[in-house]
């Protein structure tokens, strides 16, 4: 009966180790815009792209290094326009958001604002904003501020 219990408990283990590595963040594809650490309980940020980035059409966000919330997401686009999509949230390290497909069709951004805070017990998480380029399918253009 031990034995079977000891066996069972390994393989739910491989099972749910697996699973995990399955639902990690594959940025193939994809150009990382940004990304920006989480400084104190609450926080506001902006990460500037611009033109010589390509058109986008779609966004994800990727939390790493601890949990935080997701208090308002604006995306501010060349034309002079601006987007909120809903995207309040609690994210636990490692997540990433739902993919939020941008609006219209001139989509240059021309900066990304973020306002967020830290989640107490954790360190400080690191926000990364990814998008998927209009033309030509994303690229592997990364950069880091």
């Amino acid at each position: 009966m031990k034995i079977t219990l000891i066996i069972a408990s390994l393989l739910l283990g491989l099972v749910m180790t697996g699973s995990a590595q399955a639902d990690r963040w594959d940025s193939k594809g994809w150009t990382k815009l940004g990304e920006r650490e989480v400084n104190g309980r609450m926080d506001k940020d902006r990460i500037e792209v611009g033109r010589y980035e390509g058109k986008f059409s779609k966004l994800s966000i990727v939390v790493e290094n601890s949990d935080l919330e997701l208090l308002d997401l604006e995306v501010n686009f060349a034309a002079g326009k601006s987007f909120h999509p809903a995207v309040r949230h609690v994210f636990k390290e490692g997540a990433r958001s739902r993919v939020i497909d941008l609006p219209g069709d001139d989509r240059v951004i021309k900066s990304i604002e973020l306002k967020y805070k830290n989640l107490p017990g954790g360190g400080n998480a690191k926000v990364e904003v990814w998008a998927w380029k209009t033309e030509g399918g994303g690229g592997d253009r990364r950069r880091g501020r």
